[in-house]
């Protein structure tokens, strides 16, 4: 890996290349991983993203049903938390170089804007596409105000 290359006598060098082990070893939790791997925490992958109305959120969770899947709203805070399944690997014998595909439990905690209605929630699943949809209060929405003539 990269610390090959730090082969100078400096201490400096030396510690960059113990720095870059412990970063190999403690980062791929067993599994061979490198900087360009998404750090463990951020599956699934997901957007937020608003209109006038509501506040969207799409979670992007290929391969989860929707029985292993739990939506909540707490103190203006959005959870999702499930867990997806290893896939069969019929072939035991097969030594991986990358796994990037994430198995077993997750959580992921989005914080609402101010004015989301927690009584007002709807998520659907389709597609492997969570689609959680937040309507605001209506005292938050924009109000359009008619302009008088003088």
């Amino acid at each position: 890996m990269l610390q090959d290359l730090w082969r100078f006598n400096d201490p400096l060098f030396g510690d960059l290349g113990r720095l870059l082990r412990l970063i190999d070893s403690d980062w791929g939790n067993g599994a061979r991983a490198d900087l360009r791997s998404a750090p463990r925490g951020s599956f699934p992958l997901l957007n937020v993203g608003e209109t006038e109305d509501t506040v969207n959120v799409y979670v992007f969770a290929p391969g989860i049903e929707q029985s292993d899947l739990d939506v909540s709203v707490q103190d203006n805070v959005l959870m999702i938390s499930g867990k997806r399944d290893e896939v069969a690997d019929e072939d035991k014998e097969r030594s991986w170089y990358r796994r990037e595909r994430f198995h077993g439990e997750f959580q992921r905690a989005v914080t609402l804007p101010e004015g989301v209605d927690p009584e007002q929630v709807n998520a659907s699943l389709k597609d492997g596409v969570l689609t959680v949809s937040l309507r605001k209060r209506a005292e938050t929405q924009p109000r359009r105000i008619e302009i008088q003539a003088a």
